[in-house]
């Protein structure tokens, strides 16, 4: 079962942090050491999360108004902290373990997206600012935010980034680095139990699982070839997962939903 509304306020209330409370300085001083190889795959990863982060918690704000009870706004203005949060903390990892230079977060942010893969760049600069402004204007809805914010955007790109990065981070040599990410992972998953909750209640269409499968797809490759293909291929498992979880997935599987839709 996907818990309700409440559920997910009460954890937005219970899991808070503070980015400011994380130590990182015995991990930007023993950054250097790091395998050539692991570094520039981390390199490209936590650039990435600074961007992504940034983008998300700027892009969130037309979701609250669009909900249908007040619950669930206050849940949407909830995960906007957190994602606040999340900003933060990549900024100061740019700053302080990638030595992005800069005298704020906007300059420190245009030094690392020299880094980011385009595809990603092109997902949360270009693709989730005009869904955003068009759920504004009234000229998309919320089952269409949602499913690009929550099940691709976090569901799938972010996921497979956490993933890559607590295995990279896994012998334990930069431990508040790889705290850090835990903390932000554990947001993300209720945040993606909630899109869940919201694209339940929102019934759409059961065909709709071809595109959310296609878009998941293509999403899971935005961070080239920083991410393993293993990883890759359990995120997209996860993907389906979810699907099959709010009955989006039926019993044929996906070919079954790719038939009905054609």
């Amino acid at each position: 079962m996907i818990a309700a509304p409440r559920h997910f306020a009460a954890l937005a209330t219970r899991l808070r942090w503070d980015p400011e409370a994380l130590d990182l300085a015995a991990d930007a001083a023993a950054w250097q050491a790091l395998d050539g190889a692991l570094r520039r795959q981390l390199t490209v990863l936590l650039a990435g999360f600074c961007v992504a982060e940034h983008r998300v918690a700027g892009e969130l704000a037309p979701f609250a108004p669009t909900a249908r009870d007040p619950v669930t706004a206050a849940v949407f203005t909830a995960q906007r902290a957190d994602e606040q949060r999340h900003d933060r903390v990549f900024d100061r990892i740019a700053e302080l373990i990638l030595g992005a230079p800069g005298q704020d977060a906007s300059s420190r942010r245009d030094f690392v997206r020299g880094i980011v893969p385009a595809p990603l760049l092109d997902l949360f600069e270009e693709r989730l600012p005009q869904t955003a402004l068009a759920l504004a204007l009234g000229r998309a809805d919320l089952l269409e935010g949602v499913s690009l914010y929550h099940l691709i955007l976090e569901g799938v790109v972010l996921s497979a980034g956490q993933r890559a990065l607590l295995v990279a981070l896994g012998d334990g040599t930069l431990p508040n680095l790889r705290h850090a990410i835990q903390l932000v992972e554990r947001d993300e998953r209720w945040h993606v139990g909630f899109g869940l909750r919201c694209v339940l209640e929102l019934r759409p269409d059961p065909t709709i699982v071809v595109t959310l499968m296609a878009e998941g797809e293509a999403a899971v490759q935005a961070w080239g070839p920083a991410i393993p293909v293993e990883i890759r291929r359990r995120v997209l498992a996860q993907h389906r997962r979810r699907l099959a979880a709010i009955g989006l997935l039926p019993a044929g599987g996906i070919h079954a939903a790719v038939g009905r839709a054609g």
